[in-house]
């Protein structure tokens, strides 16, 4: 008799012998591997392919077959990416590390801006750049970046007794005009400073990270140090003239310097052209012209600005267009940005506006009724600040827009938003799209 509780008699399995265990494990491995990249549709699927022949969906079946393949590639390369980027970079994964990526990305996340005005320490003698979309501002006291929703980033002590900074789209780099240290910034903490024996003259970035600092010496007049993203000097030029302005390009490996040297009795503005080691490629002397501003422009070419006229240079040094002569003005405004070049002078009693875009075609050449104290070009706008406040100029169609504003620096945050910088506030203007 069987009694209810009792059990079934089970076949004991045959365990399989040590030599026919690791060719199974591997047949096993691979037959795995083999499904996962496999085209066919797995056996937990309900489709088949001969659900899609009978339905007539062929193609959709082999275009979805080919998706799971991608799929799962992309899965492998991002697997074998993670684990290579580990590997050759974990001496820099750190705690800290981790913490200022995570808040770096909250802040670049900020875009668009609803305020009015833009609330900071009061300072007469503070400094005001464009950075990541935001406003960064830096006194003998303070140094503030701010989102462009006006969030602070950063309220961090200065202690720079003149201060002066230039940003990129990943670094802000402060510097002393009267001490002898600069320093380097991102959105929320300073990564990089360093003291030198003389007081910084000039900066600029020269790409993703790398920038140039211009001071001086006991025999020199001049000294230009580069450096890479990593903030490890590169190249040193040591020159016997002074350099008024500075501007790198990293893609195209090119360092334009602009200086002032005697010649011919009046003097001569020079343009250095040299290559990120220093190297000189060009010279250019242009006698009885005092030096302004030389920069790069976004259509692989840059512009040079003296009192008497604009440059602008192509990619192979060969020059792309020239203003109209205007010696003898007196110059009230200037500016070059990545937007394209402009220049305000009182010429004959008349205030005349000249302006190129971004590619260096000449934008506009004409005069205004109003007297003009800074002036940037952005589109094809002309932003022209006065002592009331803000004209924005449509180039092709002459229409203006007027918004009444404080005095302060003028920057430009896109084609219908100018900010007015002040001593303990910053006010956004915002233009119609008109």
């Amino acid at each position: 008799m069987k009694l209810p509780f009792q059990k079934k008699k089970q076949k004991k399995k045959e365990m399989p012998s040590n030599e026919t265990e690791p060719m199974s494990n591997l047949s096993s491995f691979s037959g795995k591997i083999g499904q996962f990249f496999n085209p066919e549709p797995q056996k937990e699927k309900v489709l088949r392919h001969e659900d899609f022949n009978a339905a007539g969906d062929v193609y959709y079946a082999t275009v979805s077959a080919g998706y799971k393949v991608a799929q799962r590639i992309l899965w492998l390369f991002f697997v074998f990416f993670l684990v290579f980027s580990i590997l050759t970079n974990y001496q820099a994964i750190t705690y800290d590390n981790f913490f200022y990526l995570i808040k770096d990305f909250s802040s670049a996340a900020d875009s668009g801006s609803n305020y009015e005005t833009l609330s900071y320490e009061s300072d007469p003698r503070q400094n005001f750049t464009l950075y990541r979309g935001g406003v960064a501002a830096v006194s003998p006291s303070r140094i503030s970046i701010f989102t462009s929703t006006g969030r602070r980033t950063l309220n961090s002590t200065s202690g720079f007794s003149s201060p002066y900074m230039v940003s990129s789209a990943k670094y802000l780099l402060v510097y002393d005009t009267s001490g002898t240290t600069f320093s380097v910034y991102n959105s929320f903490a300073r990564i990089y400073t360093e003291t030198l024996d003389y007081p910084v003259t000039d900066a600029c970035f020269s790409g993703a990270g790398g920038f140039v600092i211009v001071t001086r010496s006991a025999d020199s007049r001049s000294v230009v140090c580069s450096y890479n993203k990593g903030f490890h000097k590169i190249a040193e030029l040591r020159a016997d003239y002074y350099l008024f302005d500075i501007a790198a390009n990293e893609e195209r490996d090119q360092l334009t310097m602009l200086s002032y040297e005697a010649g011919n009795g009046t003097g001569r503005t020079v343009l250095s052209v040299r290559d990120m080691t220093m190297t000189e490629h060009e010279r250019m002397e242009f006698d009885g012209e005092f030096p302004l501003a030389v920069d790069f422009l976004e259509d692989q070419r840059f512009a040079v600005i003296t009192d008497r006229c604009i440059r602008i240079y192509d990619k192979n040094l060969e020059l792309f267009e020239k203003s109209e002569d205007y010696s003898g003005g007196t110059i009230t405004g200037y500016s070059i940005t990545a937007e394209g070049i402009a220049v305000s002078a009182v010429l004959n009693s008349k205030n005349v506006i000249f302006a190129f875009d971004k590619s260096g075609n000449l934008l506009y050449n004409d005069a205004v009724t109003f007297t003009v104290t800074d002036i940037c070009v952005y589109d094809s706008y002309l932003f022209l600040q006065t002592e009331q406040g803000i004209t924005r100029l449509h180039a092709k169609s002459g229409k203006e827009a007027f918004l009444n504003s404080g005095t302060g620096k003028m920057l430009i945050y896109n084609a219908t938003t100018a900010l007015v910088c002040g001593e303990s506030k910053a006010e956004y203007l915002i233009y119609s799209n008109g």
